[in-house]
């Protein structure tokens, strides 16, 4: 401690204040690196991830996971969009997502596109819509274009549209060859068989009438009997 001293009173007034200095700025720098070590930064805010809603068969009320419940009154401003997924993924259900979102958010929240899932049949780039069921289809499965993105009622329009088609009949005496080759199993030289018919016999007075055009037997009038008029 004299040696100490001794030190000391060698240095001259500067020095001893240019030691004191020093010795501050070491003691401020190692205070200040302890500081900063202990005071974690600020993580940034998350985005609510897409919410799965499940229903109730007592009261029909919704909850969301995490303990968030949905049977809340909902005001007239609410912009939740709610959509059942459904088909070739990996977790189907309800899931509630926010608004401007897409399909690639839904099938993302349902854990994406299992292996069998036709991603040839889905537009990821279709906005979600509330209410809406969003099926994906699996490979070798045939779905009604854009079915896999549309909402429910606009897939149940398209069936029923599909099914309308299916049922038209075509007048045997005014359909064209074209017209006739949209019936089960006409190519284009029966369907001009049964044009070259009419033109040289006139109208056909009934559909049993096409037995008479060569190529047409019975049991193949009977099968497009429910496609045909006169």
């Amino acid at each position: 401690m004299e040696r100490l001293m001794e030190w000391w009173q060698e240095f001259s007034w500067r020095q001893r204040i240019l030691v004191v200095s020093v010795g501050l700025a070491i003691l401020s720098l190692g205070w200040w690196l302890t500081v900063a070590r202990a005071s974690p930064e600020p993580l940034p805010a998350a985005i609510p991830p897409a919410t799965t809603v499940s229903t109730s068969a007592k009261d029909g009320s919704r909850g969301a996971s995490g303990g968030v419940s949905a049977a809340s009154q909902v005001s007239s401003h609410d912009t939740r969009v709610f959509v059942d997924v459904q088909g070739a993924v990996r977790q189907p259900g309800l899931y509630q997502f926010g608004p401007e979102m897409r399909v690639a958010d839904a099938v993302k929240a349902a854990g994406g596109l299992s292996a069998h899932a036709d991603r040839q049949q889905v537009n990821l780039a279709t906005r979600l819509t509330d209410q809406q069921q969003l099926y994906i289809p699996a490979k070798g499965e045939k779905t009604a274009a854009g079915a896999a993105s549309a909402p429910a009622s606009a897939a149940k329009t398209t069936g029923s549209q599909s099914a309308s088609q299916a049922t038209a009949v075509v007048n045997l005496n005014t359909a064209t060859v074209a017209d006739l080759q949209q019936l089960t199993g006409i190519g284009e030289k029966k369907a001009q068989k049964i044009v070259d018919y009419r033109t040289a016999h006139g109208a056909f007075k009934a559909v049993t009438d096409l037995t008479q055009v060569p190529g047409f037997g019975e049991k193949t009038v009977a099968n497009l009997q429910d496609q045909l008029t006169t």
